[in-house]
């Protein structure tokens, strides 16, 4: 098939994505950024009175990268991990197979709206976040590039665990009990540098704080490590990830429900 028809197919692919979500940013775009104004609230007079400073930054401040990184990675899961189920569980995945088009190129499909919507709520996310608490942006650009990394890492999930789930119910579990929990014991809050031992160890195990860590070193210029090795933890998982899904797909693994 010519090069110029697959193209087309792919982008009707992506559009398809994107549409999904487009169609109702209310329930996809619009609930995290009142959540991120709502920890502003709490946090920023409650919270932030008692707590004034961590490293140097008043303590919204601190948070905010993370509350960016918590929109970044729930959306992106959220958006492939649905939309995979979806069509698995009312079985439009056997249009898809049709369709005279690579493995790869569905992957990229399903991958890039996942990154397109979580990276529109993380950039949306700091730009109130500058306007409201007058954060600075150290890195603007680097701190683009790491938003799609995280996406790219949790919609390869998202499509993981579309694959996987048997039932909705399987793909909140998901959610609920691996998710959230990684992402609020990965230093959202806190600086895991405050944490006795062994507890700071144990939080270096969890992948989820070198993506909170990195994106809070690329916004404020302050991280517990060094960008360079949350940034190789962080390309390297994204790589990974990426790879797993389209030998996933080359395998046909679980497509048909």
């Amino acid at each position: 098939m010519p090069r110029r028809i697959r193209r087309r197919i792919l982008a009707t692919l992506l559009r398809r994505e994107i549409y999904r979500f487009a169609r109702l940013l209310k329930q996809t775009v619009v609930p995290s950024l009142v959540t991120t104004l709502l920890f502003i609230l709490v946090f920023g007079v409650s919270l932030g009175g008692h707590i004034r400073e961590i490293s140097g930054w008043s303590y919204i401040q601190y948070i905010l990268p993370g509350l960016a990184a918590l929109g970044v990675i729930t959306n992106a899961y959220a958006n492939t991990s649905t939309s995979l189920y979806a069509a698995r569980f009312d079985r439009s995945i056997e249009n898809w197979l049709t369709v005279p088009i690579s493995p790869l190129q569905f992957v990229v499909a399903l991958i890039s709206g996942g990154v397109l919507r979580a990276v529109l709520v993380g950039v949306l996310t700091i730009l109130i976040a500058v306007v409201v608490v007058d954060l600075p942006v150290q890195s603007p650009l680097l701190t683009f590039a790491w938003m799609v990394l995280m996406a790219v890492i949790f919609a390869s999930l998202g499509i993981v665990s579309g694959l996987r789930a048997e039932s909705w119910d399987s793909l909140a579990t998901m959610t609920n009990f691996v998710l959230t929990p990684g992402i609020y014991l990965g230093g959202v809050f806190y600086s895991v540098g405050m944490l006795p031992e062994p507890w700071q160890t144990i939080s270096y195990g969890n992948p989820i704080f070198y993506c909170i860590d990195g994106i809070r070193g690329t916004v404020l210029g302050t991280a517990d490590l060094p960008l360079w090795h949350s940034g190789a933890v962080v390309v390297a998982t994204a790589i990974g990830m990426f790879s797993l899904c389209w030998w996933l797909f080359q395998r046909g693994y679980r497509l048909v429900k």
